[in-house]
């Protein structure tokens, strides 16, 4: 898991950095700031970066909720982005809108009091070595349930323009984000439904690592399609490349 989460880091950190050179143009901002988001999120659970992050802070663990937050935004940002090259102003009020914002918002202070009640002395990535307490479960759950609801916004239309020809490798691009969304939706039903079973919060853990790969994939595929195709529906959005 740990090699998993390292190569996302890599990965997306690699992908803000082909970002850079369109920032002072005010293009790509909003992809630069996702990978930025997933570069911090995932780099902060390797063990050997949490624990160095988190003798920072007076409460143990409180790294966290940094991650968290991270995670948070990374997703929400590149969610908008993917609605608006889709034109769903459905999925883009839902994210971007006063409601989405809210949803976002809610989310992260449910997690935030949620933690506050917690008993984690020791420094734990996710706090999955107290995953068998209630309240750490509810934490995490809100988290992953928030990634699946924005999963469930895409997974749609994301499927339709897949099954849209004749542009190739945007129906790949769609298919890939199509499956990395659609394992988050799958983490989160884990989460809720898998409570009691041994080990199913790493196989979770791995999941989420899976689906950033296919992510940034899709995203990959979204860039070659504009190169290729030089569609007007990509070059829209923020997911294009100058």
């Amino acid at each position: 898991m740990e090699i998993l989460f390292f190569v996302v880091v890599l990965v997306s950190a690699t992908l803000s950095l082909t970002r850079i050179g369109g920032l002072a143009r005010s293009i790509n901002q909003s992809i630069f700031l996702s990978g930025l988001c997933a570069a911090v999120a995932f780099g902060l659970m390797l063990p050997a970066v949490y624990e160095f992050v988190d003798g920072l802070f007076l409460r143990t663990n409180f790294t966290d909720l940094f991650a968290k937050l991270a995670l948070l935004l990374a997703i929400n940002i590149l969610v908008c982005e993917i609605a608006r090259a889709l034109r769903n102003p459905r999925v883009l009020r839902l994210t971007a809108g006063i409601s989405g914002k809210t949803i976002l918002v809610l989310t992260f202070v449910l997690a935030l009091i949620l933690f506050a009640f917690t008993d984690s002395p020791e420094p734990s990535p996710g706090l999955g070595a107290y995953i068998d307490d209630p309240l750490v479960l509810a934490y995490n759950t809100v988290i992953v349930a928030y990634v699946g609801y924005l999963g469930a916004l895409l997974i749609g239309p994301l499927l339709r323009d897949a099954r849209t020809p004749p542009q190739r490798l945007r129906q790949v691009a769609s298919a890939l984000l199509a499956a990395g969304f659609g394992l988050a939706i799958v983490r989160a039903v884990l989460m809720v439904a898998g409570l009691a079973i041994d080990g199913l919060y790493d196989f979770g853990q791995i999941l989420s690592g899976i689906a950033a790969l296919l992510v940034i994939a899709g995203l990959v595929s979204a860039w070659m399609a504009l190169r290729k195709y030089d569609t007007s529906r990509i070059r829209q959005s923020a997911l294009r490349i100058h």
